[in-house]
């Protein structure tokens, strides 16, 4: 008989076969950190319109699910490993409260058996604490969130400056409507000008085949919407929102950029975007993906409609010395910063 500490079961490792698809969306639907991005019908999309190669992985504690972990495999020379997913808002290594991060070691030594590096994405500053090798800041960044429950949009219009609120009212003033698309020639138009919006910035597109698939996998839960006065686009954007009503995620904007500069059509699409997800019961409104730079306009945009910046600690684990050396001594030779330096636990 054992008296005293029970000893602690080793984790394991898993990868997503078709016999544990239930667990993985199972743990997704149940987890607060679980997003449609995290879903087996969105990885489908990735997989069907992008053919990426991409590598999902369970976290167990014996038979109980504690992580899932959505990567694309790539390679980089001679090494192969894992990095987090492209074209997905949010792509973070998702883990149980039962988990215990003190034993991330183990988990990046499970990893190590067939991959020489690991970059992933955590919310959680605890779990890169934890982490007793070379690690590397990747990026600066975070997800624009809006908390409903705490900032509703007459506490929000109650903010805005007279300008501000000008710029809103202006589209509706010259005669613009907001309205849902549903027709395929409606929803080419928002994609002519999704394409000339992320040309301008030159931004990555997604094929059109991707909102058509994206439309066919959620048909419930994706929203397009455009700001037009007849002939005249200003602007569009997609919504995709999740099941239970918590949180709505901002996708992919249109715009018309040929409209003259007193014109600021994000605001009115920021103003409906708060609007339709209070009226339809959201708890949150995400507004996407922001890099973490001082004077950047976007973040500084968003934020004005009550978003505040929830950090993701991104990281770069080298799992083999020899990485290691080789990444220290890239970034050496382009000029280590200091928000690159290598950080152990």
């Amino acid at each position: 008989m054992l008296f005293g500490k029970v000893p602690l079961m080793a984790y394991s490792i898993e990868l997503l076969s078709e016999g544990s698809i239930h667990q993985w969306e199972e743990f997704n639907d149940r987890s607060r950190e679980g997003t449609p991005f995290h879903s087996i019908r969105w990885k489908h999309i990735l997989e069907d319109v992008l053919k990426l190669r991409l590598r999902y992985y369970l976290i167990l504690d014996g038979g109980k699910v504690v992580g899932i972990c959505p990567f694309i495999e790539q390679s980089v020379g001679f090494f192969r490993g894992l990095n987090s997913l492209p074209h997905s808002e949010f792509n973070n290594m998702i883990l149980d409260d039962s988990f215990d991060a003190g034993r991330l070691d183990e988990i990046l030594s499970l990893f190590a058996e067939d991959y020489s590096f690991l970059h992933f994405n955590v919310y959680h500053p605890d779990i890169i604490a934890a982490i007793n090798r070379d690690n590397f800041i990747v990026e600066h960044t975070g997800n624009m969130m809006l908390d409903l429950k705490q900032k509703p949009p007459e506490a929000i219009w109650s903010t805005f400056s007279r300008n501000m609120r000008y710029n809103i009212q202006i589209f509706e003033k010259r005669g613009f409507t907001i309205q849902e698309v549903h027709e395929p020639s409606e929803i080419k138009r928002f994609y002519h000008y999704y394409v000339e919006n992320l040309t301008h910035i030159n931004g990555d597109i997604l094929p059109f085949s991707f909102f058509e698939r994206l439309m066919e996998r959620f048909p419930d839960e994706v929203r397009i919407a455009t700001l037009t006065n007849g002939d005249v686009f200003a602007g569009g954007w997609l919504t995709l929102a999740s099941p239970d009503r918590t949180t709505a995620y901002y996708q992919y904007l249109a715009l018309n950029r040929d409209l003259p500069n007193r014109y600021t059509p994000t605001y009115p699409i920021y103003w409906d975007l708060v609007n339709w997800a209070w009226d339809n019961g959201y708890e949150k409104l995400s507004f996407g993906r922001q890099k973490l730079e001082p004077g950047n306009p976007r973040l500084q945009g968003k934020a004005k409609f009550g978003a505040e910046h929830v950090p993701i600690h991104a990281r770069l684990v080298p799992l083999s010395r020899t990485v290691s050396l080789a990444y220290q001594l890239k970034r050496k030779l382009s000029g280590l910063q200091p928000a690159d330096a290598p950080t152990a636990g």
